[in-house]
Parts: structure tokens; C-alpha cells; sequence
């Protein structure tokens, strides 16, 4: 931090910045993490600040500075990018459209695991919605890693982990306030963008759904600028043309990212077989949700869930090279639950979970 500068005055400097429309540079976005993580500064002045920043609207550097700031606080994962020789994946939404539907990227992760790519999620629970990634894996009987040890172990008898931000993002806790503050009057913040940006295994693979189609070049940028190889931000929409916060086999969808060092931009239309429809994908708690990722793993389940899980799996398949293209990912998505692979898994990370939970 310049020691010349109060954290007040970091602020209250990148607050104006931000009405002014001026881009915060390397050096700003480290100093202006620090004042966030700071418990003493008031969570008036963090609201003020996210609420400035979401007006300016955030930027691919900006965020890839505050990433860059908030991995160097994280607690060490004891693991960066790969994991016994394979590369590293994480499934991660941004939140924020605060619609009540079934973890997808949540249930996509174990079926991508469980077809041989060693998955690192990071999640938290729900803020804008009823259930996060962690308050179904809770229900789904999973824990959480709560050190670099868990996790190596977790990964190493299960293939597939999660680690709980706060568990591993301290420096989270000082704006926990002011989301919270935000998200009850319906706000969205760059945090919103931000959290699937700070995994501290640091992926190979990522795949980040949007809710916002606007925000999927700022994504894209932000990730090239941390160095990931293999990425896919992705966009949907239901049959009504409703935003979604993942792949969607009912409606329009569009990818952006990078495999194999070429970089893609495609828009992707409705499934010529979609079947059912967005309401079927409607979970009002997690309860709900852990019910329905259950019983697409056990190779049941409603078809435009099982479809949605395929579909999103697929790519990460695909990212991580264990496919030819998305048509071969999912195809191996589908056959990974149809031989009971993605169930097994689910038991696996059951029984190390055992003792673990809270």
C-alpha cells in the first residue's frame, strides 16, 4: 500500500476514479484491496466504492489487478494449475442473477470428474439466490476442504474437491458486509465477477457463467491477462429468452474463450432435441437442488436437467482436451452418468466427507 495514503483516502480516491471513468491501474486495484479487506473501514464506504465501480462498469484489468491482489492474501492451496499431470479444471458461476434454479456448474463438476479431469470448485454459498454451490453441496452430504492437506487428500481419493471461499479468502470477510447490504436491495456487484477469478489452486481449465451477456469480453480479458490456458465463459438463455446463468440446451447460447492457444467466440443455437422446459430446472432452496443434482447422477431425473448438466460437462471435457470438440464432450458427459461413473464419485466424496462436515 502507499504508505503516503490513508485507507480512507484509497477509498474515497478510487470512488471518484470511478465517477470520473477512469480505469484503475496494477498499483490502485492492490492498494484499493487492501482498503476492502480491511475490517476497520466502515461498509458505508465499501458500498459506496462497488456501487461507484458498477456504474463505471468494471474492466478486464481492473479485475484481473484485484484477482492478482486478493490471491496474494489467499491461504496456499498447496497445488497451482495441475494436478497428477492433468490439468486443473474449476466450474464457477458469477451469480447475481438471483434465479432459483439447480446448481448446475455444481453438478457439471462431478460428471467432468468423473470422466477422468481433476476438478478444484470454488464456491461460496448463496448470496443473491436461495442456494449456492456450498449450501447444496451440504445437503448433498460433501464437505468442504479447509486446508491445503484436505485438499491434496480429497482430490487424491475422490478426484474431485471444493474449497469453501472463506475458508481459503480471509480478506473476503471485510466486504462480506457490504454484499450483503447490496444484495438485499437486489444490487450486483464486481465481486459478482470477481469470485471466479480468485480460485487459489489457480485452474488450467475454467469454465465461468454469466448471467450478463455484457460482461463475457471483461471475463474473457481479465482471464487472459492471469495467464489461464484453457477457459470458456459462457451465456444462455431459456426458451423465452431469459438470461441464464449457464448453458442452455432450451434456448440461445454463446461461448467466449480460449483452447489449444486459439482464442473463440460462438454463438450456439437451442438443441434440435430440447426437451422440457426452464421451469424444470427451478429449485427454490438447496434442498431442492441437491434433490435434483441426485437424481441426474443416479442416471435419472427430469431430461432438461440431465441435458443442462451434459451440456455444460461437455465443455469442460472439451477445455481440458478429453474431447475433440463439445458434440464428443457431451457425448462422454452422457455416457459417464449412463455407467454409473458420476454416482460412484458422488459416494467417493461422501465417504471422505464423512467426519468432516461442520
Amino acid at each position: 500500500m502507499n504508505c503516503e495514503q490513508t485507507v480512507p483516502e484509497i477509498l474515497s480516491r478510487a470512488i471518484q476514479h470511478c465517477r470520473d471513468r477512469r480505469e484503475m491501474s496494477v498499483l490502485e486495484a492492490e492498494d484499493l484491496a487492501a482498503g476492502l479487506a480491511d475490517p476497520h473501514v466502515p461498509d458505508a464506504s465499501k458500498v459506496e466504492f462497488l456501487l461507484a465501480w458498477a456504474g463505471k462498469g468494471e474492466t478486464a484489468g481492473e479485475l484481473a489487478g484485484l484477482a492478482r491482489a486478493f490471491l496474494g492474501k489467499a491461504k496456499p492451496a498447496g497445488i497451482a494449475g495441475r494436478w497428477a499431470g492433468h490439468p486443473l479444471a474449476d466450474t464457477c458461476g458469477t451469480g447475481g442473477g438471483g434465479r432459483s434454479v439447480v446448481n448446475i456448474s455444481t453438478a457439471a463438476a462431478i460428471v467432468a470428474a468423473a470422466a477422468g479431469i481433476p476438478v478444484a470448485k470454488h464456491g461460496n454459498r448463496g448470496v443473491t439466490r436461495p442456494s449456492g454451490s456450498a449450501d447444496a453441496l451440504t445437503v448433498l452430504g460433501v464437505a468442504a476442504a479447509r486446508d491445503a492437506g484436505e485438499l491434496a487428500d480429497c482430490l487424491g481419493q475422490v478426484g474431485c474437491s471444493f474449497l469453501f471461499a472463506p475458508n481459503f479468502h480471509p480478506a473476503f470477510a471485510g466486504v462480506a458486509g457490504a454484499r450483503k447490504a447490496l444484495a438485499a436491495q437486489g444490487k450486483r456487484t464486481g465481486f459478482h465477477l470477481l469470485g471466479p477469478l480468485v480460485n487459489p489452486t489457480r485452474p488450467e481449465v475454467r469454465m465461468i457463467g454469466v448471467f450478463r451477456e455484457e460482461d463475457m469480453q471483461k471475463l474473457a480479458g481479465a482471464l487472459d491477462q492471469l495467464g489461464c490456458p484453457a477457459y470458456a465463459v459462457i451465456f444462455g438463455e431459456d426458451e423465452k429468452g431469459a438470461p441464464w446463468g449457464e448453458l442452455s440446451p432450451l434456448g440461445r447460447n454463446r461461448l467466449v474463450g480460449r483452447v489449444g492457444g486459439k482464442a473463440f467466440d460462438f454463438t450456439e443455437e437451442r438443441s434440435a432435441v430440447a426437451r422440457g422446459q426452464s421451469r424444470d430446472l427451478e429449485a427454490g432452496d438447496a434442498q431442492q437442488s441437491a434433490a435434483k443434482i441426485t437424481q441426474v447422477l443416479i442416471g435419472d431425473g427430469l431430461p432438461a436437467v440431465h441435458d443442462t448438466v451434459v451440456w455444460n460437462a461437455g465443455v469442460i471435457l472439451w477445455l481440458a482436451g478429453l474431447a475433440q470438440n463439445l458434440d464428443e464432450g457431451r457425448k462422454s458427459a452422457d455416457e459417464t452418468i449412463r455407467k454409473g461413473a458420476a454416482r460412484a464419485l458422488l459416494e467417493r466424496w461422501r465417504t471422505w466427507s464423512r467426519g468432516r462436515l461442520d
